[in-house]
């Protein structure tokens, strides 16, 4: 944001957020193919017998396939497969010869095939998959690990352990039949039929899925897991963690009834699956996934006990989002990647509407104001359509098929109006019941049901990209009571990005009260008049934000302080709040904001105010900092403690810190505490944060916060520390914390560099993950090696490949030292300023997923999700 003489121009600086999911990243060796491949047969019945081998991490299966072809003359059936060893095949009970090349397996059929006819296709095998289905077993380093085994299917993953038609245009129903051993859980999709013993003190678990869905919601889960019951309209329900994480369960899931009574109300369809499992699971590739009936969480995002009251809707924006896609991307499941967003569009839209109806409208408007904010910044987002087929991953623009796609559908809910659109959304669903789609059944079922034509606005906010970014001025005319809008759409026009035809409502308030000008925004400049009945005291461009854009609308101080006290929509008071931290020197301004930040009656607001604050950064915005400790709602409080960071060579501040460190209640407020003594440099710091590694807390929060304030201290004297806690045998959440915080530290110091690589081979998902960060901020080329590698693995099926092809790229551009320096040993040239300054893009992205990774609450977001790269499905 920055200011022009005694004008203001807001620009909201915002963190784009993804979705309780991460972004779903493909492999650098297998892309994700966004066109559907054309089918041969129809997959009717999976069955899957699977068994495993937990010393060699190998799974050992047979699976029968029931499929009709869908033409005369096949003389093969192929096949998905990757990881896995085929033994035998057998078509419709005799032997049948087959070949396994290129990731797909080719079984032979005796003589040319009819249209429709049937065959049962008999595959023994096993493997050990590198993707697809994991491991998560106790070792001489956590020798009291939970053991689990679990899978993870999107995007294309399910044929690294089931050979197996693996793309979402088709649809089957399955049976998987589980041997474990006997004190396992295991879960997976439709009912459960039956336990029975088996040899060697195992059991059988037989799971029959009886509605037909596309492979790559095929899933399970199996392991030392403590499970909870309950029912909901006669509907079995069950929670599972791992075992010793029982305390999380109901602070998570507390909700879910009254989110499955909502839906199914709002949808104007039941929930339509036998059962709705949820498991969370440790080192999960991403925050959740909504297998069929059995959805899949990671551990690190479910909600202790102790820690629920400290957010503001603890778990919820995750568990709402992984059960809109029980009806949006399961019942009704995207063709190909290429409209994913028809999945986690209408999820991260389904999370947002739970908010506003639990939480309140207020809630919801903040979420997308922040999510607007994000995204509008993201110059990898804009030119690029919701809809594109240039891509090699399920949602390489993750914050296009998550944020920008949950606001079209918003958009389009506010110009069609509730009762119409949903209207809408349940003929879609009903429509399409049990079918794979693309965006023009979604255009159909809206047309069918409403008679509306929106040709125009898919072309523009799905088929076209970007989004108008206005420029207003207004003026007076007092002799004639009439005020002049200005109204410039200053985008780019070019590619994908058009102007764009948008209702808008103006709103004027004069001393009578506040009048609504609706208005058609469609030129790249206009000009529009209104008639008042006096000087107004306010006007509002796109009153309440009901359409995605970016707003520059000079208005003095004084102007952005009314709007802030007196704007009715949270977005439009964040507005101000928001531009009001661009003023300096101007005690009105700090006034107002300390009002705000204290007395506001939502608290995003007075988060925003105070954030504000501190961007001002004066004695007097400080006093109205401190005076915000006193909110009742400890993420307020947290806020308040955030901006103290700003406040430097501040011993009074550094004092007042360490109190709250010692004396809030609230954990989430003791940590942001160690974090802004890190980053005020504090005196003692480093002394306090090495005695806070000492101090219990529920879910090690505080030993989180010291561990990720040590890297923000950047002293050097933290570095065993940091290395212990790095080490093998620590708390696997712990120990990728502190690996993050290695990367911030010493960095010529080419023995961390060194560690850090060799923890790239550690199996945990979440520690390699936590490695590529802490490479890619110690800017080291020596680690350009190993990355490589590591792409080229194809060990990442949900993570960051595309943040670590540019990460890479980055490196290397930085790299014109002899190999082996760091950046503080290399010239700074121009070159390298400019590679530095590229890089930080691909860093900002590896920040906002390690945060998700650490703090999935702290969204508001998603995904979404995101990054500009990040899921949650």
């Amino acid at each position: 944001m920055k200011s022009l003489g005694k004008m203001i121009r807001p620009r909201a600086i915002m963190i784009l957020i993804a979705l309780a999911w991460f972004g779903m990243f493909a492999t650098n060796a297998r892309a994700d193919r966004p066109y559907a491949p054309s089918r041969e047969y129809h997959l009717q019945n999976v069955r899957v017998s699977l068994r495993f081998d937990l010393e060699q991490r190998k799974v050992i299966g047979e699976v029968t396939h029931t499929l009709s072809t869908l033409r005369d003359g096949l003389t093969q059936l192929d096949f998905d497969c990757a990881d896995l060893t085929i033994s035998s095949a057998r078509v419709n009970g005799q032997d049948a010869s087959f070949e396994l090349r290129d990731n797909k397996l080719r079984v032979n059929l005796a003589q040319p095939s009819k249209s429709g006819q049937t065959f049962e296709v008999n595959l023994r095998y096993e493997g050990k998959p590198t993707t697809g289905l994991y491991f998560i077993l106790p070792d001489k380093d956590d020798p009291g690990r939970a053991k689990e085994i679990w899978t993870q299917g999107e995007a294309e993953d399910t044929h690294h352990y089931i050979p197996i038609y693996d793309y979402p245009n088709d649809r089957a129903t399955t049976e998987m039949i589980l041997t474990v051993p006997g004190d396992w859980l295991t879960v997976s999709n439709g009912k459960l039929l039956g336990v029975q013993d088996a040899p060697n003190g195992e059991k059988t678990w037989t799971w029959r899925q009886s509605l037909p869905v596309s492979t790559y919601l095929i899933s399970f889960v199996a392991g030392e897991f403590k499970e909870k019951k309950d029912t909901w309209r006669d509907i079995p329900l069950t929670y599972s963690v791992p075992r010793g994480m029982e305390d999380t369960m109901d602070a998570t899931f507390a909700h879910t009834k009254l989110m499955l009574d909502f839906f199914s109300e709002r949808f104007g369809v039941a929930y339509p699956w036998e059962k709705y499992a949820q498991t969370a699971v440790d080192d999960f590739v991403a925050s959740g996934m909504e297998n069929v009936s059995a959805t899949t969480l990671a551990t690190r995002d479910i909600i202790h006990a102790e820690l629920a009251a400290e957010k503001p809707e603890a778990a919820d924006d995750l568990i709402s989002h992984e059960l809109t896609h029980q009806w949006f991307g399961d019942l009704v499941t995207c063709k190909d990647w290429t409209n994913t967003w028809l999945n986690e569009g209408f999820a991260t839209f389904g999370a947002a509407l739970w908010k506003e109806h639990y939480y309140g409208a207020d809630a919801a408007a903040y979420r997308y104001w922040r999510d607007q904010n994000g995204w509008m910044l993201s110059r990898e987002l804009y030119p690029i359509p919701i809809i594109t087929r240039d891509i090699d991953d399920s949602v390489e623009y993750v914050g296009n098929v998550y944020d920008k796609s949950a606001w079209v559908l918003q958009m389009l809910r506010e110009q069609l109006g509730d009762e119409v659109f949903f209207r809408a959304i349940k003929h879609y669903l009903e429509a399409n019941r049990l079918q794979n789609v693309v965006t023009a059944d979604l255009v159909k079922a809206i047309e069918e049901s409403t008679g509306t034509n929106v040709d125009r606005f898919f072309d523009q906010w799905v088929y076209g990209a970007g989004a108008p970014r206005f420029v207003a001025r207004s003026a007076y005319n007092a002799a004639e009571k009439k005020i002049s809008l200005e109204v410039k759409q200053a985008q780019k026009v070019e590619g994908r990005v058009g102007l764009f035809h948008v209702p808008i409502n103006v709103a004027v308030t004069t001393a009578s009260g506040e009048k609504l000008f609706p208005i058609e925004v469609s030129k790249a400049e206009e000009t529009f008049t209104f008639l008042v009945d006096g000087p107004p005291l306010m006007v509002l461009f796109d009153k309440g934000d009901r359409i995605l854009k970016s707003l520059d609308f000079q208005k003095t101080p004084e102007e952005w302080i009314r709007q802030l006290q007196t704007a009715s929509d949270v977005p439009d008071r964040a507005d101000a709040a928001v531009a009001l931290g661009a003023v300096h020197e101007d005690d009105s301004v700090v006034n107002a904001l300390g009002e705000a930040a204290r007395r506001d009656k939502f608290w995003g607001v007075r988060e925003e105010s105070l954030r504000a604050l501190g961007r001002i950064n004066s004695p007097a915005a400080r006093k109205m900092v401190l005076a915000a400790f006193s909110d009742q709602q400890p993420w307020v409080r947290q806020v308040a403690v955030e901006q103290m960071g700003h406040f430097l060579n501040d011993e009074d501040v550094s004092k007042r810190l360490r109190n709250i460190y010692k004396e809030d209640k609230a954990f989430s407020v003791r940590s942001a505490a160690l974090q802004a003594l890190a980053q005020q440099k504090a005196s003692g710091t480093a002394e306090l944060l090495t005695k806070a590694l000492e101090t219990p807390s529920p879910g090690d929060v505080l030993r989180q916060a010291a561990l990720r304030a040590m890297g923000a201290l950047g002293d050097d004297s933290v570095v065993p520390s940091l290395v212990e806690w790095s080490s093998p045998g620590k708390p696997a959440l712990l120990r990728g914390i502190a690996i993050g915080a290695l990367g911030r530290v010493d960095l010529r110091n080419h023995d961390i560099t060194a560690r850090l690589i060799s923890y790239l081979s550690e199996s945990s998902f979440d520690i390699r993950f936590a490695c590529i960060f802490a490479l890619g901020h110690r800017g080291d080329p020596t680690a350009i090696e190993p990355l490589e590698a590591l792409l080229k693995s194809g060990t990442f099926s949900i993570g960051v490949p595309h943040s670590l092809e540019g990460l890479i790229d980055q490196l290397k551009a930085m790299g014109g030292g002899p190999k082996g320096n760091s950046p503080a040993d290399r010239k700074t040239s121009e070159s390298s300023a400019s590679a530095a300054n590229a890089n930080q893009v691909v860093l900002d992205r590896l920040d906002h997923l390690e945060q998700q990774i650490t703090d999935m609450n702290d969204q508001l977001r998603r995904i979404e999700h995101s990054m500009t790269d990040g899921k949650s499905d």
